[in-house]
């Protein structure tokens, strides 16, 4: 399926692709490159395109397709002949998704980046763009003073006939035929058709992502700098009736805000799911060598450590530990439950995506390794990863599961972004039966073993 989002000169970035046919995408290069920027747009697209109901869309469409619209179409038509009217349709989808989306995502975008004149890439000058194909449709965003929708396009034409008989429509492969037999008749066909593009786009990505969630980079600083408000949220959480906005956090970029809130609402029951906690378990005892938990009373994570009575909050624990105990957390006690399962979901094959920036940190080389084998459980399990890194072990540990075909090489997208003079551009690794060829950490390496080379031939 053509399923892909593309940034073009946003911040740092002159063009990032995601591929999100995938399961398991790695975005690999230096620092301050783009790399978090890119995965934070992705999430608060995807956040929002999922949030998107189906009664509020038919308001959109009422408000837009009116009555003036309907007679302007039908008057233009030529009688009996065909008369396309695909440009006037995919105006009418463009402008409600302003509504739908780009007012919505705009405010996310100043929650995360601040204001939308800074985002802009200060080398090429060029206006951010944002650029979603799905199936065979195409909506691009542009982020200036405002974010508004520039262009909606889907395959198929729209063609209009007035003619004499029953007001309906068909569709073939590339188009939709509409009949009327007068000048106002075709109005709900015509909505019908708006309604059916907009549905072949949101709920296909529904049929594709059932929830999105972000893990950022320095989890265990943020969980137990924000612990203390925990317990004011989860109150607050309880008072949802009675609360008639929804709960923010200020100062903070949203995908953070989302990340310590998911957190600071788990209760103590467990995942649905047991190939997750089966993951889960395998954390604990083979890489964190104890067990992760929720205190209901005090709001808070904990962890005992193996063959000890010991119960230590996060910042008494090692940085290894308050590192990856956010990620247990979450496959414990939060994706198998917000996620909707097989049975209470229309759509039973959807995945849900977990961004996780520098998943790395604070971990052993060993430990990384481990790492890298539970990702791969972890898609093999059902769920979409997106992650960023600078592991050299992670990188190469993945490369041997494609060569051993423990990693379907389809399955995965491991993307280097590398800097050029107008931003940073990513690129998918070549990548074959006999592993991904590093275009990353191979030349650092091979700059240390020529300057060990060159200080031990000064020395002799």
């Amino acid at each position: 399926m053509i399923w892909k989002i593309k940034i073009f000169n946003f911040g740092p970035i002159k063009k990032f692709e995601f591929d999100l046919s995938k399961d398991l995408v790695i975005a690999y290069g230096k620092n301050n490159i783009g790399k978090s920027y890119a995965m934070s747009i992705v999430y608060l697209l995807l956040k929002h395109l999922l949030k998107i109901k189906n009664y509020h869309l038919a308001e959109l469409i009422r408000s837009e397709v009116t009555d003036e619209k309907n007679n302007i179409f039908a008057e233009e038509a030529p009688k009996g002949k065909e008369f396309n009217i695909t440009d006037r349709v995919n105006d009418i989808i463009k402008n409600s998704m302003n509504t739908a989306i780009a007012d919505i995502l705009e405010n996310s975008f100043i929650n995360t980046f601040g204001e939308l004149a800074d985002v802009k890439n200060y080398r090429s000058k060029h206006t951010p763009l944002i650029q979603l194909n799905f199936l065979n449709q195409t909506i691009q965003l542009t982020v200036g003073r405002k974010i508004r929708v520039k262009q909606f396009s889907s395959g198929k034409e729209i063609i209009v006939k007035i003619s004499e008989g029953k007001d309906t429509y068909r569709y073939d492969e590339d188009k939709y035929f509409l009949f009327g037999s007068s000048i106002p008749a075709f109005a709900e066909t015509l909505h019908t058709i708006i309604r059916d593009r907009y549905r072949e786009l949101l709920e296909g990505i529904k049929a594709e992502i059932s929830d999105v969630y972000f893990l950022p980079a320095s989890r265990s600083g943020l969980y137990t700098g924000s612990e203390s408000f925990f317990p004011i949220i989860a109150e607050l959480s309880k008072k949802r009736a009675y609360i008639t906005e929804k709960i923010e956090l200020p100062e903070m970029a949203e995908p953070i805000a989302d990340y310590i809130l998911r957190l600071s609402e788990i209760d103590k029951r467990p995942t649905r799911s047991k190939s997750l906690m089966d993951i889960a378990r395998r954390i604990e005892k083979n890489i964190l060598k104890g067990e992760v938990s929720f205190d209901t009373d005090k709001k808070r994570l904990t962890y005992s450590p193996e063959n000890s009575s010991l119960v230590l909050k996060m910042n008494a624990a090692s940085s290894m530990v308050s590192e990856l105990s956010p990620i247990v957390a979450f496959l414990k006690y939060i994706l198998g439950k917000n996620s909707k399962g097989p049975g209470k979901n229309s759509h039973p094959n959807a995945k849900p995506i977990i961004f996780i920036e520098e998943p790395e940190a604070h971990l052993h080389p060993e430990a990384q390794v481990q790492l890298a084998e539970i990702f791969v459980e972890l898609i093999h399990a059902g769920i979409k990863l997106i992650i960023s890194s600078h592991s050299n072990y992670i990188f190469n540990k993945l490369s041997n599961m494609v060569i051993s075909k423990a990693l379907d090489l389809n399955r995965y997208a491991p993307i280097i972004l590398a800097d050029t003079d107008k931003g940073s551009v990513s690129k998918l690794m070549a990548a074959d039966d006999l592993g991904v060829e590093d275009e990353n950490f191979l030349d650092t390496a091979v700059d240390l073993y020529e300057e060990r080379e060159n200080i031990l031939e000064t020395l002799n």
